[in-house]
């Protein structure tokens, strides 16, 4: 996939220690997480666990072994005096040319930034893969977090917010053939002050869709934001050392309100059109470039 794909970012997040259901899933005593025989199957599961005042780390791998297809999968839990996570990850063979792979993370935490500030968080990741002979490829990430928050007092100020945010990524790619990519992340932030009346919400969304199929080329991406008030959307289409096409667009949400517009085209690599425009008002008023 190599220049073709956008990747998320992997990590572990933290995860607040009070979560209930995953601490459940933490429960065990580590003394008892050790190597499990299998006697005659063809399977191998190794278990290890490690804790020490209010950290706690297990980890569980199986695999299997001598046969045509095979299988592995990892499970890693984490509980801590401020963070709870979770981590597993599944991968299947089919002899040499096929696999297929799949995992996912869960995490919660907690944190004071400052004195009197506290803001509790929970991130969430996956991500999915099939890599075929001839180099084709399909891969799919995506990753979402959220953050709520207080600082102050409830007698006097009080500040709150919230954050999301959520980003993804998919690529196939067909070998010499060509390759499709489409990305795309959100996020919205409000924040409150006074008596929780509402004193900022921002929004923000891009997306774009890429892909070469042989000499062709075409890109399409948006973008919209309540931050800046401004919505963008540019595109291209090429075919390698023949022609190529390419249009943008930018609207400003204001006063005046502005709607700008770009077209250009080239044949053999010189500029047959290359015009732009842009449209405000009130008062309404048209003027070039």
């Amino acid at each position: 996939m190599g220049k073709h794909t956008k990747r998320t970012p992997g990590y572990l997040p933290r995860m607040a220690a009070g979560a209930a259901p995953l601490a459940l899933l933490l429960a065990g005593p580590a003394a008892a997480l050790a190597d499990t025989p299998r006697g005659g199957l063809p399977l191998d599961l190794h278990q290890h666990g490690s804790s020490s005042d209010l950290q706690f780390t297990r980890d569980e791998t199986m695999a299997t072994r001598d046969l045509p297809a095979s299988a592995a999968s990892n499970l890693r839990q984490t509980l801590g005096s401020n963070t709870a996570g979770q981590s597993q990850t599944h991968d299947l063979r089919l002899g040499e040319p096929g696999r297929a792979f799949t995992g996912n993370d869960l995490d919660v935490h907690h944190t004071q930034p400052f004195d009197g500030a506290h803001v509790a968080g929970l991130d969430q990741s996956m991500r999915h893969g099939v890599q075929l002979p001839h180099g084709v490829d399909a891969l799919s990430s995506s990753k979402t977090g959220t953050e709520t928050g207080l600082a102050g007092r409830f007698s006097g100020d009080l500040m709150s917010g919230t954050r999301f945010e959520r980003t993804s990524a998919d690529a196939i790619d067909l070998g010499p053939a060509g390759s499709v990519v489409a990305n795309s992340d959100e996020s919205l932030l409000g924040q409150f002050t006074g008596k929780l009346d509402v004193a900022r919400l921002e929004s923000t969304e891009r997306h774009s869709v890429s892909g070469d199929l042989g000499p062709v080329h075409s890109l399409a991406a948006t973008s919209q934001s309540t931050a800046e008030r401004t919505n963008r959307f540019h595109g291209e289409l090429s075919a390698a050392d023949i022609a190529a096409a390419r249009t943008s667009t930018a609207s400003t949400l204001g006063v005046p309100v502005t709607r700008s517009q770009q077209v250009g085209a080239e044949v053999l690599g010189k500029p047959v059109i290359d015009n732009g425009w842009t449209v405000s008002g009130p008062p309404f008023t048209l003027s070039p470039g």
